[in-house]
C-alpha cells in the first residue's frame, strides 16, 4: 500500500513544487522507493520541472495524450480509463541523459482552471438525500479511484496541490493519508498555517459525516497533518540566521515543536539552478554552478 501525501500552502512562492519533485526524486535516488507524482495545479509547474516544458507541450497539446484532465473528464462522461492511460512512466528526468525508472507522473493541464466550476455545477439527482450524498462523495473520489488502482505499484504518491481548497484540491485531500505544508520562514508564509489545519479538520469531520450518512461500507480515513517543512532557509553559523530562526520558533510555539520537521531546505544555489535546467538537484554533475 502506498503512502499518499498532499503538499499544500495557500501562499505562493514557498517552493512547494520544487520540494515535491525533490522529495520524490530523493526517495527514489537515495532510498530506492517507487513514487508517483500528481500535478494538480493548472500552472503545470511540477509537470514542467519533471519532464521539461517542451516535452510537456508535445505530450499534452501536440499529441493530445492523457493528463489529469482526462481523469476528471471520465467522471463527467463515463468512459473506460485505466491508470496506465494517464500515468506517464519513466519520463521524469534524472539527469541530462537519463530518466528515473521508479518515478512516474500524472501531468497537469492548463484547462483545469475551469474544472472546479464545472465540478461545482455538477448535481446528480438521487432517489433521496442519502443517495445524493453518495453522489457527492463520488465527486470527491475521482482521484482516489485512480490511486486505488495502483496503490500496490508505488511506495509513495506525492501531490502538488494548487493554493486553494476548491474541489480539485479536496479530491487530493479525500485520497490522502497526510498533508504536508511547505513554508518559508517569513510572516506571510506561515500566517495561514493554522487556518489550513482548521479547514482540514473541518473537511475530515464533514467527510466522515457524509460517509456515515450515505451508508457506505468501511469508514472514511481522515487525512492527518504530516507537519511543516521550512524551505529557502538562510543559514549563518551552522544554523538558520536569527530572523529565520525566530519565525521557526514562533511557529513551533504556536503549533508545537512536533509539527515542524527537524530538517529544512536551505536557500542555496543548487535547487534553483537545477530547476532552470529541468533537473533534480541530485543531477549536480549537470549543474556546475550548484557545486
Amino acid at each position: 500500500m502506498s503512502i499518499v501525501v498532499s503538499m499544500i500552502n495557500w501562499k505562493g512562492g514557498v517552493g512547494k513544487t520544487t520540494l515535491t519533485l525533490h522529495l520524490a526524486t530523493g526517495l527514489a535516488e537515495r532510498h530506492g522507493k517507487r513514487v508517483l507524482l500528481i500535478d494538480l495545479d493548472a500552472q503545470c509547474n511540477l509537470s514542467f520541472l519533471a519532464i521539461g516544458t517542451s516535452e510537456h507541450v508535445t505530450h499534452t497539446y501536440t499529441n493530445s495524450q492523457p493528463t489529469l484532465k482526462d481523469i476528471f473528464d471520465s467522471y463527467f462522461s463515463p468512459t473506460p480509463l485505466t491508470a496506465n492511460n494517464v500515468i506517464l512512466q519513466q519520463q521524469v528526468r534524472a539527469n541530462a541523459e537519463q530518466v528515473y525508472t521508479t518515478v512516474d507522473i500524472i501531468l497537469s493541464y492548463q484547462e483545469l482552471t475551469l474544472l472546479d466550476m464545472k465540478l461545482a455545477r455538477e448535481k446528480r439527482s438521487g432517489r433521496d438525500h442519502r443517495e445524493e450524498t453518495k453522489f457527492e462523495i463520488e465527486k470527491l473520489s475521482v482521484i482516489k479511484n485512480i490511486i486505488n488502482l495502483v496503490t500496490h505499484d508505488y511506495d509513495y504518491v506525492l501531490r502538488d496541490c494548487p493554493p486553494n481548497v476548491h474541489l480539485v484540491t479536496q479530491n487530493a485531500f479525500f485520497a490522502s493519508d497526510y498533508y504536508v505544508i511547505p513554508a518559508i520562514p517569513d510572516f506571510l508564509s506561515t500566517v495561514g498555517i493554522s487556518l489550513i489545519n482548521t479547514y482540514m479538520n473541518q473537511f475530515n469531520n464533514d467527510y466522515t459525516s457524509m460517509w456515515v450518512y450515505a451508508g457506505l461500507s468501511d469508514s472514511y480515513v481522515a487525512t492527518r497533518f504530516g507537519g511543516i517543512i521550512f524551505n529557502m532557509v538562510d543559514e549563518y553559523g551552522g544554523g538558520p540566521k536569527n530572523g529565520h530562526q525566530q519565525i521557526i520558533n514562533s511557529t513551533a510555539a504556536q503549533l508545537g515543536r512536533s509539527a515542524i520537521f527537524s530538517k529544512y531546505v536551505t536557500d542555496g544555489d543548487g535547487i534553483s539552478t537545477a530547476a532552470q535546467m529541468n533537473l533534480p538537484v541530485y543531477a549536480y554533475k549537470d549543474c556546475p554552478r550548484a557545486h
